[in-house]
């Protein structure tokens, strides 16, 4: 398994686009996404070449919102290690206001392995 210490950090960035907004504001999906990739940019930078990581847990709460042309971004930090499962804190911003954070936990696997398990 690829070495990784706890308060590794990486950051995701996007700009808000017409797409990532739904009828009740920032798609959920869009919010999600910036915040699981910064967690994973930070596993990635390690990975041999069977490595790869799955989100096995999401717990984020959103409170605010954001607007086309915003910049979205999300900064993750490694807080705790447990054999092959990473846990992160993560903290989401757009517009320059926070407007989320939570924690999450990705498990590194053998992508070989995981990729024969699928249909």
């Amino acid at each position: 398994m690829p070495e990784y210490t706890i308060g590794m950090a990486a950051r995701q960035a996007l700009i808000v686009e017409d797409g990532h907004i739904g009828t009740e504001g920032l798609s959920v999906t869009a919010a999600h996404l910036v915040c699981e990739m910064a967690c994973h940019n930070i596993l990635v930078t390690r990975y041999g070449d069977d490595d790869a990581s799955v989100g096995i847990r999401n717990d984020i709460w959103f409170w605010g919102d954001a607007r086309p042309g915003d910049l979205m971004y999300a900064d993750a930090v490694i807080t705790e290690i447990n054999e092959k499962r990473i846990f992160f804190n993560v903290f989401a911003c757009a517009g320059g206001e926070e407007f989320g954070r939570g924690v999450h936990q990705r498990m590194v696997v053998s992508r070989r392995r995981f990729m024969s398990g699928l249909p």
